[in-house]
Formats: C-alpha cells, structure tokens, sequence
C-alpha cells in the first residue's frame, strides 16, 4: 500500500496516545475524567472555555478527549455543532474548525493561507497555537502527497524558530521536519534544553516553572521523532502526577482552572510515556 493511503493522521495519533494514557490510569480516575469532559459540554453541543462558553478551540480539545473515552453520544452533539459552521475569521478557530469538519465530513473546504506568515521572525505568543493547528489540517487533508511535501521540505529546510520561541513552536517545527523526512536530531536538542529536572518541560528556556501544554507537545514530538524519554521520564511522570485534579488536569504553572485543553495535554504526555 502507499504512503498516502497508508497514512495514519497526527490528529488521530493524538487519540491513540491518550488512550494509552488513559490505560495507565485506574478505573475511578478513568471515570471522573468521563464525568469532567461530559460537564463540559455545553447544550449546543460545543464543548466550553474556561468563561463556560461554547467554543471552536476547547470543542477541538473536547473531540480528542470524548474520541479517546469512545463519548459516542457527545460526540454526536459536537459533530451537530460544527455541521454548519461557516468559515472563521480568526486563525485559531479557523484551523480549529477545518479540522474537526475534516474528522467528521472528511470537508476540505477553507484556504489553509498560512506559509507566508511562516517567513516572518517576530511571531505573536499564538502563532505557535496556529501552526500546530495548521499543521495538523495540512496533514489530515493531504497526508503523505509527495509533491506537496517537497515544496514543503524546501522551506523547513532553511527555516529555524525565532530565538525565545516558546517549546510549543519548537515542537511543532520538530514534528513537521519529521512528517516531510528531514532531520530532527537538532531540534530534539533544541526541545531538551526547555527541560529542566525539577519542573520538566517549561514554555520558555528563562522561565522557572514547568506547565502541562509545553510537556504534552514536547514528548509527542520527541517520541514521534524517536528519542529515547526513559531518562526523563520520571520527571516527567511526577510532575503529570501532581497536575491531576479530580478529572481533569491543571496547567502546572500554578494556574487552578481545571479545562479541557491541560486535560489533554496532561493525557498525552501520560500516553508518551506509556512504553517508557
């Protein structure tokens, strides 16, 4: 079979890790997970923000967790949700939107208009945000179409992040050299040096605290890319430990709100670590 239709999506990958995280867990933490992402399901059928509105950004979140648990049921109200959507102005809901028609309608509508913000060197806080989204509707539309990949290879070639780019960005980069076939042993060790023993992965080199979103984005990508997380795995596990709140998993940058979004994090991180 080729490699295009052989191709298993980074989304669907992602479903997969937290299943495996999912496993490491006993059966009554397992359940007030269930019971935390069925609460945080709005009536619409879109899953909430942290002001308990419906939302594009956390109903993607929503759909990895609820597809992780098998929520058939939510999962149904979500896809009624998204079902006439029209296209979104702002990028991360774009993406975000793209995305979840995509998983449900397999619908390859909307511009993905992203490569040119790509060439700049200042980038917002969100653009690393928007380039894991983009990345990942690019690859569940296209998968592995060689000529595509080429042009895209040609510019991760040369392009290197911005210096103080947080570890997200970094991830992302990691994960779309891999996907096109170059090298990814620099950029393992450019993600290494956001770990620090005490706090695992943290969002930026200078900052002292470790936080669950750079954690989950900075193992997936490592492990997809073949390192080796033994070493740094119980670090990494204590911390993951300490982060989990009844169902749900806190941010770790001491930020109490319990969400969707470092409730993913937290399981994909936890699922990275499954084999390790």
């Amino acid at each position: 079979m080729s490699p295009e239709k052989n191709h298993n999506p980074i989304y669907q990958q992602f479903i997969q890790c937290l299943q495996a995280g999912l496993n490491l867990l006993d059966d009554e933490s397992r359940r007030e997970i269930v019971r935390f992402v069925v609460g945080r399901q709005h009536s619409s059928g879109g899953f909430v923000d942290r002001g308990e509105q419906p939302d594009l950004y956390y109903s993607l979140f929503g759909f990895w967790l609820a597809s992780a648990l098998e929520l058939q049921t939510e999962l149904e109200h979500l896809k009624g949700f998204i079902q006439d959507r029209e296209e979104e102005t702002n990028p991360v809901d774009r993406f975000a939107l793209m995305l979840l028609q995509q998983a449900f309608f397999q619908k390859k509508e909307g511009q993905l208009n992203f490569f040119r913000e790509l060439l700049t060197n200042d980038h917002p806080v969100n653009f690393s945000y928007q380039l894991f989204l983009f990345l990942l509707v690019f690859d569940a539309r296209y998968g592995k179409k060689r000529w595509l990949y080429f042009f895209v290879r040609l510019l991760l070639r040369w392009y290197q992040p911005a210096v103080g780019s947080p570890a997200s960005l970094v991830a992302a980069l990691t994960i779309a050299r891999y996907e096109v076939g170059l090298k990814t042993e620099e950029m393992q060790q450019e993600l290494l040096a956001y770990f620090a023993e005490d706090t695992g992965f943290k969002a930026f080199k200078h900052v002292e605290t470790g936080d669950l979103l750079s954690m989950g984005v900075s193992l997936f990508a490592l492990q997809k890319t073949g390192f080796d997380l033994r070493l740094i795995a119980p670090t990494c596990f204590d911390f993951i430990q300490q982060n989990f709140d009844g169902g749900a998993f806190l941010s770790g940058d001491g930020d109490l709100t319990r969400d969707l979004e470092y409730t993913f994090y937290g399981l994909l991180a936890l699922g990275c670590l499954a084999d390790d």
